[in-house]
C-alpha cells in the first residue's frame, strides 16, 4: 500500500473541495505560507512554500476571497501532520489538523465547502 493510500485509509472524515481562493498567513511570522486544497472541520490540506514544519504547531489566519456572512479571515490554530515535496516545484503539500477554531469560524468553515457532487 503507498503511503498517500495508508494516509487516506486512515482518514475519519472525507476532504471537500472549496468554493473559493483561501490563503494561509502564519501570524507568528506574519507571512502567506500556502491556499487550502481542501478542507474539512477538523482540518485541511494546503500547497506552500517549503517553510512548513511538521510536526509544528501554528497560529494561523484563513484569508477568504469573498465573504461569507460578512467574514473574510478566519482564526484557527492548526498542527501540521505532514509534509511533502510537491514533483518539479519548490512546493510542497502539508496535511494540518484544526486544534482550536471558535464556533463561529467552524460554521462559516463548513460553509466554504462544495457539496460532494461537485
Amino acid at each position: 500500500m503507498s503511503q498517500s493510500e495508508s494516509e487516506s485509509d486512515s482518514r475519519k472524515i472525507a476532504r471537500s473541495h472549496i468554493q473559493q481562493v483561501i490563503l494561509v498567513r502564519d501570524v507568528y511570522r506574519d507571512m502567506e505560507i500556502g491556499r487550502v486544497v481542501n478542507l474539512h472541520e477538523e482540518g485541511f490540506m494546503l500547497i506552500g512554500g517549503p517553510n512548513i514544519r511538521e510536526n509544528c504547531v501554528y497560529q494561523l489566519k484563513l484569508e477568504l476571497t469573498d465573504a461569507v456572512d460578512g467574514v473574510n479571515i478566519l482564526d484557527v490554530g492548526a498542527e501540521c501532520l505532514w509534509v511533502r515535496e510537491a514533483a518539479g516545484e519548490d512546493r510542497v503539500w502539508a496535511g494540518f489538523h484544526i486544534v482550536d477554531v471558535a464556533a463561529e469560524d467552524l460554521t462559516i468553515l463548513k460553509q466554504l465547502k462544495l457539496p460532494p457532487d461537485e
